[in-house]
């Protein structure tokens, strides 16, 4: 199984204000959001903005699995707990469940993919999205995935098709028979990107 989630670093300034704002405000979006220890990284980072969204990438990314394996959904984030292990690499645990997470910095996004083992083996890609409309935007990440999964499969791209079940998990078909190739799609601002595993 495998998760992803990019944030575009200006648009998540415009979206959440409260996360770049030092005072009251913004300690309390902190409590709110991450563990003690998860404080103790954004507290020591250079770049504290960074961090914040670094670690809620990763959040983002092992919920996505999290739900897959427990078949509900559930709004916690501090029931989330990231280990930063290096710059790119860290682990995210949920309940007993520990997902192994791969991250992408840059001064324009924070892209985050996580697995339960291996996320070194998972094909992935992010890339620039120039319409701003949630649909489009959506529509660019599907047609992508349905792109990398017509290469890796060898078939034509019609054959594809991509449904969510009722978690909102997308899940793949090739002549309407499904693959067993896990997926996740993410969109933030102006970057989208796909994971499969």
């Amino acid at each position: 199984m495998i998760g992803n989630d990019i944030v575009d670093l200006k648009q998540a300034a415009k979206d959440s204000p409260d996360s770049y704002r030092e005072g009251k405000r913004h300690q309390r979006f902190l409590e709110k959001i991450f563990t003690e220890k998860e404080q103790g990284y954004i507290s020591s980072a250079k770049n504290k903005h960074q961090i914040v969204w670094l670690l809620w990438s990763m959040k983002e990314s092992a919920y996505k699995i999290n739900i897959q394996q427990d078949q509900h959904r559930f709004f916690n984030p501090k029931k989330v707990e990231c280990t930063l292990l290096d710059n790119e690499k860290g682990s995210v645990k949920i309940n007993n469940e520990s997902y192994s997470t791969l991250s992408t910095i840059s001064n324009k996004f924070i892209y985050t993919v996580a697995a339960l083992k291996n996320v070194d083996k998972a094909q992935n890609k992010y890339f620039k999205i120039d319409d701003s409309s949630y649909k489009d935007q959506h529509q660019t990440c599907k047609a992508k995935l349905k792109e990398a999964i017509s290469q890796l499969y060898k078939t034509k791209n019609e054959s594809v098709t991509i449904k969510k079940n009722r978690l909102g998990v997308p899940k793949l078909y090739k002549n309407r028979m499904p693959i067993e190739t896990s997926c996740s799609i993410t969109h933030h601002g102006n970057y989208g990107a796909y994971a499969i595993i």
